[in-house]
């Protein structure tokens, strides 16, 4: 009879503890709140590999990629990546954009890597944070208002 409970509690905790494994972690659940969040605020989000123009390094390619429909300024069309080591942002493949003011803040919002900018929208890429303060402040950028 204790054999049948050793193994039975044995089997038992083997299968509980593959349940748990299933669980998400609390980061991917704060990740999926600010995705719904910025659905919510009209954005289109998935989790991409990086355009090759943000020249991300291996191992380093799947960012979020969160796109809105909204009037962009002239001054913010184009392809922007963040240069890090310059603390600048880079017009790609737009020389002109290098004498205007930079369109976006300086530095870079926390993980934005890049912005794609068109006449009716615009595309962040950017590593999610899991901040729900984060999307509010990303509208507030992309529609031109302080955050």
């Amino acid at each position: 009879m204790s054999t049948f409970v050793i193994v039975l509690v044995l089997v038992l905790g083997v299968i509980i503890g593959n349940l748990l494994w299933l669980r998400p972690s609390p980061r991917e659940r704060a990740l999926e709140a600010q995705r719904q969040q910025a659905k919510q605020a009209g954005f289109s989000v998935a989790l991409r590999h990086a355009p090759e123009w943000l020249q991300l390094p291996i191992g380093e390619r799947m960012v979020g990629h969160y796109q809105i429909i909204l009037p962009m300024a002239t001054a913010r069309l184009g392809r922007w990546r963040w240069h890090g080591g310059l603390g600048n942002w880079q017009p790609v493949g737009k020389p002109e954009a290098w004498l205007a003011p930079m369109p976006w803040p300086t530095p870079a919002p926390a993980g934005w890597l890049g912005v794609e900018a068109s006449i009716n929208g615009a595309t962040v890429y950017w590593r999610e944070d899991g901040n729900p303060a984060s999307v509010p402040a990303m509208l507030a950028i992309l529609r031109e208002l302080p955050a």
